[in-house]
C-alpha cells in the first residue's frame, strides 16, 4: 500500500467525521461540536494506514484555559467507531487555548505510554494529545461555522506487525 492510499484513508476519515459532526449539530451559531478519532497505530509510523484500527471505548478530555488556568474541563468516551465528540458554547466557554487528551485506552493492544518524546522520534511514544485552537481552526480542521474535527489521536503497539513493512517502505520512498 501507498502513502497516497494512505492519505485517501485519511481523507475519508475526515469526510465521515464532518458527516458525523454535522449529523450531531443542529447548527446554530452559538455552539461548536468537536469531533475526532482514537486509533491503534499497528506500524509505530505514527499515521493511520489502511490496517490501524480504531479504539471503541476510549476516555478522552478535553481542557480550555483562559489566562493559563483550566476553565472547563469535560470528558468523554469513544463510540464503536472509534468517534469522541463535545459540545460547547461558544459564549460561555473560552475556545482558543485548548488541549484533547487520551486518558485510557480498553485495547490490550494499545495502552498509554507515559513516554515522553519532545522530538516526536520515538516508534512508542503516543500521539495522545493535540493542542487545538476551536476559534481558528489550529489542529483542527474547520467544517462549517459551528463544527470542528481534530487530527486523530494514536496510540502505538510495542511490536509492529509483519504487514507493516509495505507502509514503512512507501513512508521512506516519499520521504527523499
Amino acid at each position: 500500500m501507498s502513502t497516497k492510499s494512505s492519505t485517501t484513508i485519511l481523507a475519508f476519515a475526515f469526510c465521515f467525521l464532518s458527516l458525523l459532526s454535522f449529523a450531531y449539530s443542529n447548527n446554530t451559531d452559538d455552539k461548536i461540536y468537536l469531533s475526532g478519532l482514537v486509533y491503534c497505530d499497528n506500524c509505530q509510523l505514527k499515521s493511520m494506514t489502511q490496517i490501524s484500527k480504531m479504539i471503541p471505548g476510549a476516555k478522552v478530555r478535553l481542557d480550555c484555559r483562559e489566562g493559563g488556568n483550566i476553565k472547563f474541563s469535560r470528558e468523554g468516551e469513544t463510540n464503536p467507531l472509534g468517534l469522541y465528540w463535545f459540545e460547547l458554547e461558544k459564549s460561555k466557554e473560552p475556545l482558543d487555548d485548548c488541549q484533547v487528551t487520551l486518558l485510557h485506552s480498553p485495547d490490550p493492544e494499545c495502552k498509554i505510554s507515559h513516554e515522553v518524546d519532545p522530538n516526536n522520534k520515538s516508534k512508542t511514544a503516543p500521539v495522545a494529545t493535540r493542542k487545538i485552537n476551536l476559534l481558528e481552526g489550529d489542529s483542527v480542521v474547520s467544517i462549517g461555522p459551528s463544527q470542528r474535527v481534530s487530527y486523530p489521536l494514536g496510540l502505538v503497539v510495542e511490536k509492529a506487525r509483519p504487514e507493516c513493512e509495505q507502509f514503512a517502505k512507501a513512508r521512506k520512498h516519499f520521504q527523499n
